[in-house]
């Protein structure tokens, strides 16, 4: 017997003790003086249901108990990062006012290690100690396993390299959280619909190849014409069945990607050199080399050598091979600006916004402004495919249910106006 049907049959209990009851209504709690057939009947009727339901409740302990532990493994993680997360954040943000106002760096960490218990304290006290010992920042964070993203990662180094580390830390932590927690809500959104529509589309096979093929053998058992709806909705499943899947199986394959894209991110293993997330995020690391650039061209240095450093240190290899690219093809003559749009790190528009600021004079504002608009947009643009993907996949998912629950009561009122 399948996993289900045995789960299935745990609603044995109902009917267990619903004729428990009735027994002990009928005949009272009194022993009977003689042996009556029918006590013996429902008794016997209300174990057996009691077993099978008991049969049932210990498949269910293997198909549905088991995978709980998995769960809570999964949630306990995304909490735990999450706090664990905040934490570092937070630590980070003081080491950027610390290194902003010429405050030493590992004072700084003590100092928050003495503020706070737990795993937290203890590596910035290991970062206190690498930093003491006169390990540059890159290398200390790696000694403390802090937690950084990719704006918190570029900053640092960045930072480091062209000797701005507190105004590097403090430009990029400010607008990134902000961004992190508007991308980390759009991505929570995608992961919700995935799940969704994986749901459904196990529930839609299953109906499908079980459900409604036992619906047409009852009917044509009882001879009872089949309504036109229900007709279509058999032959729907018998095509599925047969031929549809291969046109749905992308999906079934899909859906559960969705779910663990979603999960690693919201624990923090988001591999963001993967080709297809680094194209989603791709106007976010623009605005992030904007940012360098801007840092770059503060400092005094020429273009070529901005985007040759700001490439060799950007966390994500395939931008920082993008951005060595430009930066060979810059010093070989090619404009900056054809160079960056040709690694597709920026746009037609922003583009001609950069060359009227380069006429004008004031290249590393414009770069600001241009980073902070491509860090909008890169928001707009997930929270907009939501918007249109949110309705069209509720309309859709209302029209299958609908199909399949009206396509199969209609048979059931054919069916009792037949016996009546």
């Amino acid at each position: 017997m399948e996993s289900l049907g045995v789960i299935a049959l745990t609603v044995f209990f109902i009917p267990a003790i619903a004729l428990r009851v009735a027994v002990r209504v009928l005949y009272g709690r009194q022993p009977l003086a003689a042996t009556d057939f029918m006590h013996s009947l429902l008794s016997l009727a209300s174990t057996i249901m009691f077993v099978l339901a008991a049969v049932g409740a210990t498949a269910g302990v293997w198909v549905v108990v088991v995978p709980l532990p998995i769960a809570a493994v999964m949630v306990g993680l995304m909490v735990l990062n999450r706090n664990r997360q905040g934490e570092h954040r937070a630590l980070i943000g003081s080491l950027a006012t610390a290194a902003q106002h010429g405050i030493p760096l590992p004072e700084c960490a003590r100092a928050y290690a003495d503020e706070t218990m737990g795993d937290t304290g203890v590596r910035a006290m290991a970062l206190a100690e690498a930093i003491e010992r006169g390990q540059p920042m890159t290398t200390a964070v790696k000694t403390a396993r802090l937690w950084m993203g990719t704006a918190t990662k570029l900053a640092v180094r960045l930072g480091e390299r062209l000797g701005l580390l507190g105004p590097a830390m403090k430009q990029q932590i400010d607008d990134s959280q902000n961004v992190d927690v508007a991308i980390r809500a759009a991505v929570g959104d995608f992961f919700y619909l995935g799940n969704v529509l994986l749901v459904l589309y196990v529930i839609n096979g299953f109906v499908m190849i079980k459900i409604v093929p036992v619906f047409q053998r009852m009917f044509e058992e009882f001879g009872l014409k089949l309504p036109a709806l229900t007709q279509l909705v058999i032959d729907v499943s018998r095509w599925y069945v047969q031929r549809g899947w291969y046109l749905t199986a992308p999906f079934a394959i899909l859906f559960p990607w969705m779910f663990v894209v979603g999960f690693l991110y919201y624990v923090g293993w988001m591999p963001r050199d993967f080709p297809l997330v680094w194209r989603v995020f791709r106007r976010f690391d623009g605005a992030l080399v904007l940012r360098g650039l801007a840092l770059a061209v503060r400092r005094g240095l020429p273009l070529p050598e901005a985007m040759r450093i700001i490439g060799e240190v950007y966390p994500i290899r395939n931008i920082g091979v993008r951005l060595e690219a430009a930066a060979s093809q810059v010093a070989a003559g090619m404009d900056w600006l054809a160079s960056l749009r040709q690694a597709k790190l920026i746009s037609r528009t922003d583009a001609a916004l950069l060359a009227a600021a380069v006429r004008v004079g004031n290249l590393d504002w414009a770069l600001e402004e241009i980073a902070e608009s491509a860090m909008r947009r890169q928001i707009y643009w997930l929270q907009s495919i939501l918007q249109v993907l949110f309705p069209i996949t509720l309309v859709g998912m209302g029209g299958v249910v609908c199909f399949f629950v009206v396509g199969l009561f209609l048979p059931l009122i054919s069916l009792i106006q037949g016996l009546s």
